[in-house]
């Protein structure tokens, strides 16, 4: 009895001659159920790009990448079921839309087991198609075909210069405010604009491993974090394209400690301003106050009071009429006062209203003036009534 492999590339066949075939062929076939549960295990923790295969059986494309969609690599994974000193060679060939088959431009710019296409070898708007084979002494092992869009495989870089500053000091009942930044790796491939990033941050608790809080998305290389207690925190952070559904790996995770009081170059802005208030109490106590009346009679001088050039002002508050009128004729224009006496005449009612006739002087019953009694002086204390004005019946003051 004997039992026959025929190794036919995609397919296995068993075939045996001779008593007990079909348990035979049972046993034989075993083997092969038993390897296609590990080709689904093993797919399962493959890219969703195709059916993953053995690496046992044949060479199989895991991953394409492209960091900025203008060139992309791929890595594939290479037979682990070799002889020992057998040797292998691996052949990559790929092709895009209706074009012929080519080969792999660069196999070592990517690492090993990698192909790498450069700019000249990228078109963005074309389908690739990619397959692997491995040459061995005994045969030819060949990957299923895969194909991929450059636009579905970007994969950006893990942002790096994370950092973070307290922008608020608020203590512990308002929490504090944190600013964190970060830039991405290689800026040259944003130039173009092909890739517009979204950035996702991740913090929690030191002592809280599985409880992340996830800013989620965000536009700019930058956050603040609002309302933080007073902690230490881990802090991380990825991006990808817009157009991609591949994230980043993570950056390296930062440490990020909050302070319980005010942090300490607030400390020495409180610091430095209490000094400089009391020195400034010290120079107006010491050096102010002393010398008050002079700054004052610096800043506002006293206003002068009101002074006529060459006279004495004491002449003007104690001197006579006669001595003041004197030294003012010295001013041009200057005229001293003058003064007249005057006269009070007593004068009874009937000498203001008269009974004359009134065909005297033909102007009514008015009495002219050059026919009335010269008036006397009277020199009694307490006249009965006097006048000062001129006579209510004549048209001027008589003469003396």
């Amino acid at each position: 009895m004997w039992v026959q492999v025929f190794d036919c590339g995609d397919a296995t066949m068993c075939r045996s001659t001779g008593g007990g075939g079909l348990l035979r062929l049972l046993v034989c076939l075993l083997p092969l159920v038993a390897g296609s549960g590990a080709e689904v295990q093993d797919a399962a923790r493959q890219e969703p790009r195709g059916p993953a295969v053995a690496a046992t059986t044949r060479p199989h494309i895991h991953l394409c990448r492209s960091p900025n969609m203008e060139d992309f690599s791929c890595w594939w994974r290479p037979l682990d079921n070799l002889t020992d000193g057998e040797q292998v060679t691996y052949d990559l060939r790929y092709s895009h839309g209706k074009g012929p088959w080519l080969e792999c431009p660069d196999y070592v710019s990517s690492g090993p087991f990698s192909c790498h296409f450069d700019s000249s070898h990228t078109s963005i708007w074309k389908v690739y198609c990619l397959k692997v084979s491995a040459v061995t002494t005994r045969r030819n092992y060949t990957s299923q075909k895969l194909c991929v869009d450059v636009a579905d495989i970007v994969q950006t870089e893990a942002p790096v210069n994370l950092s973070f500053s307290l922008t608020d000091a608020g203590g512990d009942e308002v929490g504090h405010a944190a600013l964190l930044s970060w830039s991405y790796p290689v800026p040259s491939d944003l130039r173009y604009g092909w890739i517009t990033l979204v950035y996702e941050l991740q913090y929690r608790r030191l002592r809280e491993p599985d409880a992340w809080k996830v800013k989620h998305p965000l536009r700019e290389p930058q956050v603040e974090l609002l309302g933080l207690p007073a902690g230490d925190y881990v802090v991380r952070v990825r991006c990808r394209s817009q157009n991609s559904g591949l994230w980043s790996a993570w950056s390296a995770a930062m440490p990020m400690s909050l302070p319980a009081g005010p942090p300490a170059g607030n400390l020495l802005v409180l610091i430095l301003v209490t000094g400089v208030a009391v020195v400034a109490l010290l120079v107006i106590l010491f050096l102010v106050v002393p010398q008050g009346k002079r700054i004052k009679d610096y800043f506002l001088p006293p206003v002068p009071k009101p002074r006529i050039i060459g006279v004495d002002p004491l002449l003007l508050k104690k001197g006579n009429l006669d001595e003041i009128n004197r030294h003012f004729r010295s001013f041009h224009s200057f005229s001293p006062p003058s003064y007249a006496e005057d006269v009070w005449v007593q004068v009874s009612s009937a000498d203001i209203f008269p009974a004359t006739p009134k065909d005297l002087t033909g102007r009514g019953d008015v009495t002219p003036c050059d026919r009335m009694p010269p008036p006397q002086q009277q020199t009694t204390l307490r006249p009965p009534s006097y006048v000062r004005s001129v006579l209510p019946n004549c048209s001027s003051v008589p003469p003396r």
